[in-house]
């Protein structure tokens, strides 16, 4: 291998240029340390040398060989060998998710070494040309961040890409709430209807207590006390990847220390609750697994008060499209009629209508946060609370009464 010039350009100390295969490389130890590193151009070489040897300057021992790998190698390594066994099993689950979904593949395909600020910046503006939420951006960016800063503990690069990515501002769909007349419109609807009658308990239960999904989805007769009307809220039904967790439906604890509560319960909830619960008679031999936080069975649940039509228990989006065909069987009748046809909603919805009609009320905020579940009572007011036009009109006559000259 033969020391020249290339593109009017002379070579520095330990560069070398091979004509046979185009490459430049550099060869050298530098405090004990052999460096031996290659690229097509003499600019990707010198940015990766002086990346070297940035690093011995700082004390690092740097690892010249596994920043050539593709990121989606990195990645999967960071995922087996430090996600899984350190954050939540259901934060792994919708990382992957994400990068599956927006960086594999793609990006992926780059030595991780290589993977530039522009790069990263690049996906985020694919996502926003591609309407991606704010929130799914936010997520992907926490999730590279991680990858990357792992790379870095471990010495194989010395910047994080991601770490500055701005994310900008997204038009985020409002979390309407319903209107009282609108969800007595769709619980009558259901109530008495030959096919959608046997969901009526759920929506229930989700409107009269603002629960999450999941929180619905998990929970057991032991939970319920009808002497004292009240219900435990101490678990949620989590999705997973079955090639990574053995299973695509398990219970957990609940998503935060504040989601684990004790609620008390209406009339309407008792009465149907107890009406289910003479019709189910025998219990439902559904078992499903009961994991920690890092995804690894602890145990088993059983006793469940919901099922779905296929005796499993329900998820985000099997619900999601229940309700779509209920609102859609709905309107078709509507139609025909000429009456009130329904907005359609997701599941989510239902808490958010629950916090707006408690808001409405006159209910104490502080004591609704803690009701829902919320870390904070600023949840409960910024986020979900949507006033409706007669708390609006109600608070302009406030503010007229209000008035000093």
């Amino acid at each position: 291998m033969a020391r020249k010039k290339k593109e009017t350009r002379a070579l520095e100390k330990g560069e070398y240029y091979d004509p046979a295969n185009n490459r430049f490389t550099f060869r050298k130890m530098v405090k004990g340390n052999r460096i031996n590193i290659s690229a097509r151009t003499l600019d990707e070489l010198r940015l990766e040398k002086h990346r070297i040897l940035l690093q011995i300057d700082q004390g690092m021992t740097p690892d010249v060989t596994r920043g050539n790998e593709p990121l989606d190698k990195y990645f999967d390594y960071w995922y087996e060998k430090f996600a899984k066994n350190q954050m939540k099993a259901t934060t792994c689950t919708n990382y992957k998710a994400y990068y599956e979904a927006n960086i594999r593949g793609d990006l992926g395909r780059k030595a991780l070494k290589n993977v530039s600020v522009a790069d990263c910046q690049n996906v985020i503006n694919r996502m926003v040309k591609a309407g991606k939420k704010k929130s799914t951006m936010t997520n992907l960016k926490s999730c590279m961040n991680n990858v990357f800063k792992c790379a870095m503990d471990e010495e194989i690069i010395s910047k994080n890409p991601f770490q500055n990515i701005r994310i900008p501002k997204t038009k985020s769909d409002k979390r309407e709430a319903l209107e009282r007349s609108q969800i007595e419109l769709f619980l009558g609807y259901i109530k008495n209807h030959p096919v959608f009658s046997r969901y009526y308990p759920e929506f229930v239960v989700l409107f009269n207590c603002g629960l999450r999904i999941g929180e619905m989805a998990a929970l057991t007769w032991s939970d319920l006390d009808f002497k004292g009307n009240t219900m435990r809220i101490n678990k949620t039904v989590n999705r997973y990847r079955e090639k990574d967790f053995g299973y695509t439906r398990a219970v957990a604890s609940p998503k935060s220390d504040t989601s684990e509560r004790t609620i008390f319960f209406n009339s309407m909830v008792r009465k149907t609750l107890l009406k289910l619960k003479m019709q189910q008679g025998m219990k439902s031999d559904l078992k499903l697994p009961y994991v920690d936080d890092s995804g690894y069975i602890r145990g088993s649940v059983t006793g469940f008060v919901f099922t779905n039509s296929s005796g499993g228990v329900w998820v985000e989006p099997s619900f999601r499209k229940l309700i779509n065909r209920i609102v859609e069987h709905q309107n078709e009748d509507a139609k025909k009629a000429g009456t009130e046809l329904l907005e359609s909603f997701t599941p989510h919805v239902a808490r958010h209508s629950y916090t707006s009609l408690a808001y409405e009320a006159g209910a104490d905020m502080k004591a609704v946060s803690e009701y829902l579940g919320h870390s904070s009572i600023d949840t409960t007011l910024n986020v979900y609370t949507s006033l409706t036009a007669k708390k609006k009109q109600e608070q302009e006559v406030v503010v007229q009464a209000i008035m000093v000259s």
